[in-house]
Formats: C-alpha cells, sequence, structure tokens
C-alpha cells in the first residue's frame, strides 16, 4: 500500500503492516546514519545500492513515520537487517522507488538520484 506522493508506504515487516515515511525526518535521520551531508546522498545510489544503504533507508523511513506518531520505537537497525531478508527484490526496488517519487524529494532536491530505477540481474553463472 503506498501514498507515494506524500511520502507514505506500508509493507509487512517483522509480522505487522508497517509504514516507512519519507518526510523531512526520514532525511534528517537517513543522512545521520549514513553520516553523509544531502547533498551527497545521491552517490550512495550511483553504481548500485549497498546493503548498508538498503538497510539505512528502510530503518531511517520507519524510524521517521513511528518518531512523527509518537510512538515506542521497537525495532533497531539491526532489527530491520534481519527483517529485510523477507523482503523480495521487488518489494524493495517498489520502496526505493516510493522514495524517489515522494513530495519531499522533488525535482529540486533529488540529490542525483535517478529516478527510473532498473532491475539488477544476477550473473548467470556461465
Amino acid at each position: 500500500m503506498a501514498n507515494r506522493k506524500r511520502g507514505f508506504y506500508t509493507v509487512k515487516l517483522g509480522g505487522k503492516n508497517r509504514t516507512l515515511h519519507f518526510s523531512m525526518n526520514f532525511w534528517a535521520n537517513f543522512t545521520d546514519e549514513l553520516n553523509l551531508p544531502i547533498d551527497q546522498i545521491g552517490n550512495v545510489f550511483q553504481g548500485g545500492v549497498s546493503i548498508t544503504a538498503i538497510r539505512a533507508l528502510v530503518y531511517s523511513a520507519l524510524l521517521a513515520n513511528e518518531q512523527e506518531q509518537g510512538n515506542e520505537i521497537d525495532f533497531t537497525i539491526f532489527t530491520v537487517g534481519a527483517w529485510l531478508e523477507d523482503l523480495d527484490a521487488n518489494e524493495l526496488e517498489s520502496i526505493v522507488e516510493a522514495m524517489t517519487e515522494s513530495k519531499i524529494l522533488g525535482n529540486d532536491l533529488n540529490a542525483g538520484i535517478k529516478r527510473n530505477v532498473t532491475k539488477s540481474t544476477k550473473a548467470s553463472g556461465k
């Protein structure tokens, strides 16, 4: 379930539906987690997305939503990393797309992130 223009995306993680919010609070959490200024965030996504970046992205968006709602935080970045093992590549791609389509990430703030996410292919082993 998504309301992408407003930056919300809901996914089942840790046994329940959880909402990610790609808001200014997300960007603050994400840049803090990766220890990067906002103008260097585009570099995180060039040449492919690392596991560290995906984990930080999902954690930061979950954390932003919970903080904004005043909820108790029942997860850590490591908990989120374990939950991500249950998501398939298509769901992760949808999460990244939700981030790139969010209103906060409008053309002026997209930090060089490509809006057309391409699927990666694994080596065929030939």
